[in-house]
């Protein structure tokens, strides 16, 4: 089994559902976190004062699938993804135990 996790800009998630949907994924989480990287730097106001951030609002989307259609599946995702380049990246690990309660 596969534990495929992507984090991507939240404008993107009705695409990622979509794509998911075609692939008859209907269960999976969506975690709100944040993106923190020395290429997201600006200057924000808050309150009349201003600070520098480097963080970015993302989303963390994760699933576990068979190994045989961990491709297709990481694939799919990375076509809904085209042109957000370094703001998504998507991580396939290997699952050996999968505990119920």
């Amino acid at each position: 089994m596969k534990k495929i996790e992507v984090i991507f800009p939240p404008s993107r998630i009705y695409e990622l559902r979509e794509t998911l949907a075609e692939h008859m994924l209907f269960e999976f989480i969506v975690s709100d976190v944040k993106d923190i990287a020395p290429k997201n730097v600006r200057v924000i106001d808050y309150k009349g004062v201003q600070h520098i951030s480097d963080e970015k609002a993302a989303f963390k989307l994760e699933l576990i699938t068979s190994d045989t259609r961990a491709n297709n599946i990481t694939e799919a995702l990375s076509i809904a993804l085209i042109g957000y380049g370094t703001d998504s990246k998507i991580l396939v690990t290997n699952v050996h135990e999968v505990a119920t309660h």
